[in-house]
C-alpha cells in the first residue's frame, strides 16, 4: 500500500492554471529523469551561497539528470503568502521552505504532497539504517494523523546566554537549573552591576513578547501550548500561569525588561547590561565574533531552568514541502531532499548555516567545527532533549495573540481575562 500515492496528483498547466483530473499513481514506476526544479527559499548571504553550491553539486551529480534551480521567494512570510496564491492559480515550485503549521495548510488546500509513500518505497526510498539516523522528533514535528508533510533539512534550540564572568561576580560558578535560583540571580543583577559594565543600567534579563520565548519557559515547567492529540490548546494552564506570574514579578522588580527592538536583548548582553538572554542557537556564531571585538568577557549557553527531571529546550525551524505538481517532479524533489539530507550534506549545510542538522550521522562530520564552536558542540548534546511548539494550522495567528496576551499581562492588565480570551481566540482557529 506505501508505494502507491493514493489521492490527487495535479498536474499543472502553468500557463493557465489548469488541473489535469485526478489519477493514481505507483511511484515505483516514475521516472524523475530530466526534471527541472524550482526551489523556493529564505536564505540570503553565505547560507544562499552554500546552499547554491551544493544545489550545482547535487545537478553535477545525480544520475537522473535532475536540476534544481534555487530562488530567493522573500521571508517566511512572503513565501506563505505567494503559496497561497500558487495553490489557487495552479502555479507552484517544486519546494519550498515552510515551517511545520504553513506546511499543514499547504498539505489541507492540496498544495503539498505526503512524503510518507516517498520516504518508504522500495525503490526510491530510506534504508531502515538510515531512517533511524533522522532525530526522529524533528520528522515528529511534521507528521500529522500519519501524513509526513515535509522534511527537516535542520533544527535550531532556544538558549539561554548568559554572562559566566558576571556570574562568577554574583557567586555562581554554574548556570541556575531551577526557576528560583534563576529569578534571585535576575534581581541580584539588579542591584550589583557586571564589573565591565560602563553604563549603569543593569539587570536580569530583557524579554521579547514572543510566543517561542514563552513556550521554552512553559516547556520547562513540565507544561505545553496544546494537548498531545493537537485538537485544543492550553494557554489558561498553571504552567503558563507560573510563567507570566514570574515574569510580572521581575517586571515590577526592575529586574526584567519587554523588548520591543529586534535583537534588543542581545544588544544588551554584548554591553554587559544584561545577564541572561534568550535566543536561537543559530545566533552563537554571532555573538562569539561580536563578544570578542567587544568587552571580551566569559560567556556560555545552557537550557533554562527547568522544573522538570531533565531539561525539555524548544526546538524549531522550518522544514521543506514538496509541492503537489506532476508525479515526475514530486519524485525528483524527494531526490534532492533524501540527498540534501545525507549526513555529508547536512555537515557542510551546518558550517553554513549555523543549524543543527536532522541526521545524527552528520556528527562525524562535524569534529573540526566542533573545535572551533565549543558551545555549539555543547548544546549538541541536548538535541534529544528537544520539544516543537504547535504544528497545526493557524499557528502563526495564535503566535500573535499569545505575544499580545503576554505583553497585557506583564504590562499589569487581569491575568484571568487575558488567559481566558487568549484560550478562546486560539481554540477557534483549530476550527475556522
Amino acid at each position: 500500500m506505501n508505494k502507491y500515492i493514493w489521492g490527487m496528483v495535479w498536474i499543472f498547466a502553468a500557463c493557465r492554471g489548469e488541473v489535469d483530473p485526478p489519477v493514481v499513481v505507483d511511484i515505483e514506476q516514475v521516472d524523475p529523469s530530466g526534471q527541472e526544479l524550482v526551489f523556493w527559499y529564505q536564505h540570503t548571504l553565505k547560507r544562499e551561497d552554500r546552499l547554491n553550491d551544493l544545489l550545482a553539486e547535487f545537478n553535477a551529480g545525480n544520475v537522473y539528470g535532475i536540476s534544481v534551480r534555487g530562488e530567493y521567494a522573500g521571508g517566511y512570510k512572503d513565501i506563505f503568502n505567494k503559496m497561497v496564491v500558487g495553490i489557487q492559480g495552479g502555479i507552484l515550485p517544486a519546494l519550498v521552505v515552510a515551517y511545520n503549521n504553513q506546511a499543514n495548510a499547504y498539505f489541507a488546500n492540496e498544495g503539498a504532497v505526503d512524503l510518507a509513500p516517498y520516504m518508504s518505497s522500495v525503490r526510491w526510498g530510506l534504508t531502515a539504517e538510515a531512517l533511524q539516523d533522522y532525530y526522529s522528533d524533528f520528522l515528529a514535528q511534521d507528521r500529522f494523523d500519519g501524513v509526513q508533510i515535509a522534511l527537516p533539512p535542520n533544527r535550531s534550540l532556544e538558549l539561554l546566554y548568559y554572562n559566566a564572568d558576571w556570574l562568577r561576580e554574583l557567586g555562581h560558578h554554574q548556570p541556575p537549573e531551577d526557576w528560583a535560583t534563576f529569578v534571585a540571580l535576575c534581581r541580584r543583577a539588579k542591584v550589583v552591576p557586571f564589573s565591565k559594565n560602563g553604563s549603569g543600567r543593569s539587570l536580569g534579563w530583557v524579554l521579547p513578547a514572543d510566543a517561542s520565548r514563552l513556550a521554552s519557559m512553559v516547556f520547562g515547567l513540565g507544561g505545553d501550548f496544546i494537548d498531545e492529540q493537537q485538537r485544543a490548546y492550553t494557554l489558561d494552564s498553571p504552567e503558563v500561569r507560573e510563567a507570566l506570574l514570574m515574569l510580572r514579578e521581575l517586571v515590577v522588580d526592575g529586574a526584567l525588561e519587554l523588548a520591543f527592538e529586534s535583537d534588543e536583548g542581545l544588544r544588551d548582553f554584548l554591553t554587559g547590561e544584561v545577564l541572561f538572554f534568550l535566543g536561537s542557537s543559530t545566533g552563537i556564531p554571532h555573538v562569539e565574533s561580536a563578544v570578542a571585538a567587544g568587552l571580551g568577557f566569559n560567556w556560555q549557553v545552557a537550557p533554562l531552568p527547568h522544573s522538570t527531571p531533565e531539561p525539555v529546550l524548544n526546538v524549531y525551524g522550518a522544514s521543506v514541502a514538496v509541492c503537489r505538481t506532476t508525479a515526475a517532479k514530486q519524485l525528483a524533489a524527494w531526490l534532492f531532499l533524501k540527498w540534501f539530507t545525507e549526513p555529508e550534506q547536512q555537515a557542510r549545510w551546518v558550517e553554513a548555516s549555523g543549524y543543527f542538522p536532522a541526521r545524527k550521522g552528520a556528527a562525524e562530520h562535524l569534529q573540526a567545527y566542533f573545535a572551533e564552536h565549543p558551545r555549539y558542540e555543547r548544546a549538541f548534546a541536548w538535541l534529544d532533549a528537544g520539544r516543537g511548539e504547535p504544528g497545526v494550522r493557524g499557528y502563526t495567528r495564535v503566535r500573535r495573540l499569545i505575544a499580545e496576551a503576554m505583553t497585557a499581562v506583564l504590562e499589569g492588565e487581569d491575568m484571568d481575562a487575558a488567559l481566558a480570551d487568549l484560550q478562546q481566540k486560539a481554540d477557534a482557529t483549530l476550527t475556522e
